[in-house]
């Protein structure tokens, strides 16, 4: 055997090494595609659907923002009401507070006038007797 015809043997051989690879590299190229193919139609039937959910789903989201927002007026004049509530009720004890105040100095007095009007009545008993 010459060196051409065992260069011309390696090559023959290298390739059918390599057909046979290749081969086997197709068939699981082919594999992988119809894998795929199965997996986009199974994902385009369950789509479409989950699609019309998610549609219907928003629908119901806009409804429920819209009944939300129609009663942000509502909750907002009712935490008007309970400040202006809150504002009367200081008020209110402010002027209780001023009453109880007005009420304890009229007792003082008076008790200071009793006093005083003792101590008179005592003086003029004395000067009497």
């Amino acid at each position: 055997m010459d060196g051409i015809t065992v260069s011309v043997v390696v090559i023959a051989v290298t390739f059918a090494v390599v057909a046979v690879f290749l081969v086997r590299f197709l068939i699981e190229v082919r594999k992988t595609v119809m894998a795929v193919r199965g997996l986009v139609t199974r994902i385009d039937a369950e789509l479409v659907p989950t699609v019309h959910e998610l549609q219907g789903v928003l629908a119901n989201v806009k409804v429920t923002v819209a009944g939300v927002a129609s009663r942000v007026d509502d909750v907002t004049s009712a935490m008007a009401a309970v400040g202006d509530t809150g504002r009367n009720i200081s008020r209110i004890n402010s002027v209780v507070g001023e009453v109880a105040g007005l009420l304890d100095r009229t007792s003082i007095w008076r008790a200071g006038v009793a006093a005083a009007g003792r101590h008179v009545m005592e003086r003029i008993s004395r000067r009497k007797g």
